[in-house]
């Protein structure tokens, strides 16, 4: 049974190959795509689950969130001990399994106990996502291979409105949960060829300034992320289908500045951000422009924590970066609630 915790190598014709590093950044990118699809592909589907069982949707998120910011730094030094590779798949292997769970809840308090399982599955994988981004690659390309990972993140967030209001209105709001099982497949026989064995030993460094300013920008990126994508759907007035499309623009901005703009930093996305809020022109143009700054916010702030902190503990602080990100959806859909029950 010692192969049950125990890394398996990847195939030798795989780890001599110069492009190797990559393949690790697809992989992780299917973990990123799929645990922000899940996040966004929800909040179009709070009206329907709201109405089938009559209870109060935004706990389905925060009872997901609470359980997921309390677990990734814990697991990030667990993956920093026992090995980042067997902790990621098997993150995947739980959250798929607590996907079909979700499909099938008899009752909402079952749906909630479901959710958390997924937050488990989804801590496992986040403690170890920008861990294995970095740990994969030179120094020079980490800002690269971090925007190429934070773009995945944002695509899944684009998804998420588009196929959220689509599969609810035609399928049900099972539908929005079983999506995840197929990615959560393949990601698994992904990770098991593809990701290297953890090389590291655990040593702990100790964090210098740029944490703290690097995981307030990335809470507060995510905030503004998750409130309007939370609160739209709930004031426009439109259908579902239409709703999704224009708050796919947010995200959809921020994929494209993640993965495109890698020389703009904090500040100059900030202003992009800010310069959004009070530009006269459609609230489309404003979703995207607000998304672009976000963009260039987030992978900048996550290198700054990432790149002050040793190697041997990415684990950790991959978790201090994602209980950031979880924090700052928390915040923003919190924030929205408020605001929806206040307009009511």
């Amino acid at each position: 049974m010692n192969w049950f915790v125990t890394e398996s190598p990847r195939p030798a014709w795989i780890a001599r190959r110069s492009y190797a590093p990559w393949l690790v950044i697809a992989t992780v990118c299917f973990g990123a795509f799929m645990g922000q699809l899940d996040a966004s592909i929800v909040t179009l589907a709070f009206p329907a689950i709201s109405t089938h069982f009559d209870a109060d949707p935004e706990w389905i998120s925060l009872s997901y969130l609470i359980t997921l910011v309390a677990l990734l730094v814990p697991m990030g030094r667990i993956a920093d001990r026992v090995g980042r590779k067997i902790v990621y798949i098997y993150g995947f292997a739980l959250f798929t399994g607590a996907s079909i769970a979700c499909v099938y809840a008899p009752g909402f308090d079952a749906l909630i106990a479901a959710r958390v399982a997924q937050a488990v599955g989804a801590a496992m994988l986040q403690a170890n996502s920008v861990a294995l981004v970095t740990t994969a690659v030179a120094p020079e390309q980490r800002r690269k291979a971090l925007g190429v990972q934070a773009a995945a993140q944002a695509a899944g967030l684009a998804a998420g409105p588009l196929l959220g209001g689509y599969l609810t209105e035609h399928h049900g709001w099972q539908a929005v949960f079983a999506i995840n099982v197929p990615i959560g497949v393949i990601a698994l026989i992904a990770g098991h060829y593809l990701l290297p064995r953890t090389k590291t030993k655990p040593e702990r460094g100790k964090p210098n300034w740029k944490v703290l300013p690097g995981l307030t920008g990335v809470l507060l990126a995510y905030a503004a992320l998750f409130a309007p994508m939370t609160l739209l759907p709930f004031t426009m007035q439109q259908p579902l289908q239409q709703i999704g499309l224009t708050i796919a623009v947010l995200p959809l901005g921020f994929a494209l500045a993640a993965t495109a703009l890698h020389k703009p930093g904090i500040v100059t996305g900030a202003l992009i951000t800010a310069t959004a809020l009070i530009l006269p022109v459609p609230q489309v143009l404003q979703l995207l422009t607000a998304g672009i700054g976000l963009g260039i916010v987030a992978p900048a702030c996550t290198k700054r924590v990432m790149s002050a902190l040793p190697e041997a503990s990415a684990g950790v602080g991959s978790g201090l970066v994602n209980v950031a990100r979880g924090l700052g959806t928390a915040l923003g859909v919190a924030v929205a609630t408020v605001l929806v029950h206040a307009f009511q």
